[in-house]
């Protein structure tokens, strides 16, 4: 028997969210550093698929996403690229009254990888291809007049 989450659409387990499994893995993230070097990916990944950024942050994380996947950038240089972006200046959270955003239909969610997952080595590779596809498919979140 499974559950579906009415924000990403992930099939889960009876008894779980993907709170519940966001909070594993942080749990994991912080206290060993082989599964903490995706921080940043697993945080993106979730608050995208969630809807949990403000405007402002979809455009940032996207390009965010896209400099760190595509292009390498360190993941220190976006911790400090963030404390000099929208979250310095406007809350990084979606207001409760923020207009609805599209549904999309991820092909790869949090339950994805937490059902195929048996390491830290395992754990890092779906972590980067679920960031992948979630900077794939977010492109609907971006809104064009930010």
């Amino acid at each position: 028997m499974s559950n579906t989450c009415d924000k990403c659409n992930a099939e889960l387990p009876l008894g779980n969210t993907c709170e519940s499994i966001l909070n594993e893995f942080l749990a994991l993230e912080f206290s060993d550093p082989g599964y903490g070097k995706v921080h940043f990916l697993t945080v993106a990944s979730y608050m995208v698929q969630h809807q949990g950024y403000s405007d402002e942050m979809y455009a940032w994380v996207q390009s965010a996403l896209r400099k760190h996947l595509e292009e390498g950038y360190p993941t220190e240089l976006i911790r400090q690229d963030m404390a000099r972006g929208p979250g310095s200046t406007k809350g990084i959270r979606r207001p409760l009254d923020a207009q609805p955003l599209p549904k999309i239909s991820w092909t790869m969610t949090i339950a994805d990888v937490a059902a195929q997952m048996h390491d830290a080595e395992s754990y890092c590779k779906l972590i980067k291809q679920w960031g992948r596809t979630t900077l794939k498919e977010m492109a609907p979140l971006v809104l064009k007049n930010i």
